[in-house]
Order: C-alpha cells, then sequence, then structure tokens
C-alpha cells in the first residue's frame, strides 16, 4: 500500500448450470409410460414455481442464479422439486447453517450456492453472501461486514485474520452527500497519512452537507464498498502498488468495479516511483496502475479526474502573479501529465495550510464536488465531473516533476530527489 505526500515520502467464467438426473432406461411399451410423462410435468411445474418464487421473493435482479440454483440444490440432494418446497422457504428466511439443516442438507445448499456464483449480481452479492452461514473458530462468523449496510457503503471481508485486530472505518457527519475515503490511519492519538488527510477534507468541507465513509485499505477498497446507485464521492490518496513498471491484472480488476459504481474517482497522483530515467524519457507508471488503466478506458475516464497540486507564490513574494509564481507539482509523471491534461486537475492549497501535496489536494477538490453535488442533487458521476471541471480556469504554470536517483541516496533522504520543471496550460481549481 502507499499513500501519497511529501509528509509521508516512505511508502508504506459464469459457473456452468448443473443438470438434473434423468432415467435414460424408461420402459418404452408399458402402462408406466404414460404415468412417469405426467410425473415429469408435475415436477416441471414444480420446478417453475419454486424457480420463480425464489427469484421473485429473495433476488433483485441477477438473471439465471434462481434456475441455477434450484436445479443444482436437486441434484445435490437427488430429491424431487417438490420435496424442495419446505427447504428452499426455511433457507430463504432464515440462511442455511449446519447446526438447524444438518451435515448433509447444509452441504448440499453451500455447494448449489458456491457452483452458481457466477450468476449473482452485484445488488445481490451480500445477499447471496448471508444466504449460507458459515461456522468459523469457536462459532464466530467467517466474515466480516465492514462499513455501514444501511447507507450501502460497505464491504464484507472473507476469513478475517485474527492477527489484524478491528479494522478501521469511521463515519463523520449526516448529509445527504456520501463520500468514501480509503487510506492509511492510526490508532488511538498516533496520526497516520489517513488521518491527517480525512482532517484536510473536514476542514474545508462545509459541515453537514456530506457523510464521509473512511475506510482502512487503498482505492480498490473503496470500489468494492459502494452498493449504491447513489451519486457518491471518492477521495483517494492511497493506492496498491506494485513494481513501477508493471500494470497488474489486479489493477485491471479495480477499473472494472469502479465502472460499476455512479462514482466520481478523485486520484491523487502524486508518490514518486523508484526507477525511471526522465532524460531517456523513462518514467515509471503513477503508483495507482488503475490510472493507466483508467486512460485506455473511456467508461472509466467519464467519472475520473486525477489531481496535483498548486500554489500562487506571487502575493508571497511581493510580485505581480506570473508562470514563475504560479506553481504546481506532481511527481514522476511527465509524459503522463501532458497526454492526460483534459483530465487532471491541479487544486489550489492555500499557501497558509499546513499540508502541500497531491494527498491534501484530492479532498480540497472534493470538498469542493460536495458544494457541487449539494446543488445539484440529481447530477451523475459523470456530470459531477464536468460541474467540476467547469469551475477550473486555465492557466500557464510552472509544473515541477520530482525524479528520484537511487544512485543518491535512499527514499527517505531529500538529496535523492531531482527537481525537474516545464511551462504547462492546465487546469486549476483556484482557492476561494
Amino acid at each position: 500500500m502507499s499513500a501519497c505526500g511529501s509528509d509521508d515520502r516512505l511508502e508504506s467464467q459464469p459457473a456452468q448450470q448443473p443438470e438434473t438426473s434423468v432415467d435414460a432406461n424408461l420402459p418404452v411399451n408399458d402402462d408406466s409410460v404414460q404415468s412417469n410423462e405426467l410425473d415429469r410435468s408435475e415436477e416441471e411445474e414444480w420446478r417453475v414455481d419454486l424457480i420463480n418464487y425464489f427469484e421473485f421473493a429473495f433476488l433483485s435482479g441477477s438473471e439465471g442464479f434462481a434456475e441455477c440454483f434450484i436445479d443444482a440444490l436437486a441434484s445435490e440432494m437427488h430429491t424431487n422439486y417438490s420435496d424442495l418446497v419446505m427447504i428452499v422457504d426455511f433457507v430463504m428466511n432464515n440462511g442455511a447453517s449446519e447446526e438447524v439443516l444438518g451435515g448433509e442438507t447444509f452441504g448440499a445448499v453451500e455447494a448449489a450456492v458456491t457452483a452458481c456464483d457466477g450468476y449473482v449480481g452485484e445488488e445481490d452479492a451480500p445477499r447471496v453472501r448471508e444466504l449460507v452461514k458459515l461456522s468459523g473458530s469457536e462459532g464466530e462468523p467467517a466474515s466480516v461486514l465492514i462499513g455501514d449496510e444501511d447507507a450501502g457503503i460497505f464491504y464484507f471481508l472473507e476469513n478475517p485474520d485474527p492477527t489484524w485486530g478491528e479494522l478501521y472505518f469511521e463515519s463523520v457527519g449526516d448529509g445527504p452527500v456520501k463520500v468514501v475515503m480509503s487510506d492509511i490511519f492510526g490508532e488511538d492519538a498516533a496520526k497516520e497519512h489517513g488521518d491527517r488527510v480525512r482532517d484536510t477534507f473536514l476542514t474545508f468541507a462545509q459541515r453537514g452537507s456530506f457523510t464521509l465513509f473512511a475506510f482502512e485499505g487503498g482505492s480498490a477498497t473503496s470500489f468494492e464498498a459502494i452498493q449504491t446507485d447513489e451519486t457518491v464521492i471518492i477521495s483517494a490518496s492511497s493506492h496498491a502498488g506494485t513494481d513501477p513498471f508493471v500494470i497488474g491484472d489486479d489493477s485491471f480488476q479495480e477499473v472494472e468495479r469502479l465502472k460499476t459504481t455512479n462514482a466520481l474517482y478523485l486520484s491523487s497522483l502524486e508518490n514518486a516511483g523508484v526507477d525511471g530515467d526522465p532524460e531517456l524519457g523513462v518514467y515509471p507508471y503513477p503508483h495507482a496502475g488503475n490510472v493507466y488503466v483508467i486512460t485506455d478506458d473511456p467508461d472509466a475516464l467519464e467519472h475520473t479526474l486525477f489531481i496535483a497540486w498548486y500554489r500562487d507564490y506571487s502575493e508571497a513574494w511581493g510580485e505581480a502573479s506570473s508562470v514563475s509564481s504560479r506553481q504546481g507539482l506532481v511527481d514522476l509523471h511527465g509524459d503522463f501529465v501532458r497526454e492526460n491534461l483534459d483530465n487532471i486537475v491541479f487544486v489550489e492549497i492555500p499557501l497558509d495550510y499546513e499540508f502541500a501535496d497531491t494527498s491534501h489536494a484530492t479532498p480540497i477538490a472534493a470538498a469542493r464536488a460536495v458544494e457541487l453535488l449539494s446543488q445539484n442533487p440529481e447530477a451523475t458521476a459523470q456530470e459531477l465531473k464536468q460541474l467540476l471541471l467547469a469551475e477550473t480556469v486555465v492557466a500557464d504554470i510552472t509544473v515541477f516533476d520530482t525524479y528520484f536517483d537511487n544512485s543518491v541516496g535512499s527514499i527517505t533522504d531529500p538529496d535523492a530527489y531531482i527537481d525537474l520543471n516545464e511551462v504547462m496550460s492546465v487546469n486549476v481549481l483556484a482557492d476561494r
């Protein structure tokens, strides 16, 4: 996991539907033929009725899951559909547990749910997960819910490691606009990157207009936690990081999850990589590989803005505002910034504010997005992005790019960071 910020240089196929077995050795010239045909007709009616009952009473969508589950359960239990009615009804209303159903029936339900997992839609995933109540060590549940289920901002953690302790989650405020922030948080009085970034958001956001949902984790945690169709704002200053020259499969999966949400993703671009040579035009990827995946995915890019920071030092220097006094910074992203300026916002941080980096520019942008969404409550994430861009001005500024030279020193050594700069016309979200 890496978190942005100069105050923290050290980075820390759907399942196949099972077939119900059918006796292939039925008598051809026998009085029982008509009876067998009648039995099959009645059983098919039971099957259809049971599938419809399960689908309409239990699911919100998930096309194909009800049929798959009922067929799989009949197959696992080697029984008729008419004999499944009481079991299915009980499980729908009470869940399946080994203690109540017994090992054989419970195992059949568990196997049926597992076999049909590929048919489960996002909206039904939490309920289906709870359908089978697994017993863990000392009777504790095998999964825990992190977040606020009523608000639709939550996720399930499967088989949590007890040594992790209680995972951090906090909600602040009770306003209508929902903001999700996943980062690195401290315990008790200890302040970590996420605590400082959260405090920046609380400093700039309008009280009473928002509810902030803060999780331990990176931006992927925020994507996973959004289970609501409401427009949500993600303030992301912490991301999973790997080899700076490798975009892993996880980054593609993260972006696919993001695209299922109605979220405006504000993604901090800061943090220097550990390799690269700007003179040769070789830059490592930004610290979130999903950044590069998003830029090649129009659907994801429609509701994403990348954030850098900006300050105008003219007043402090006692001179007129100029290109030299208007400065922004985004570490080690040279060509990326030039090629994606339409989707990057340089957020002005007041000169008297303690923290000047993109980790803190991002929650300031989130605070402005809260204000805009409060004024335009029906706006989608894509529309909110355009509203936020409309708040910016295009200005020529000096953009500083920082190159980390590991031949000079460690990643914590200030002398190992070599500053480069270039004049660019960028979107500036000015302080007010």
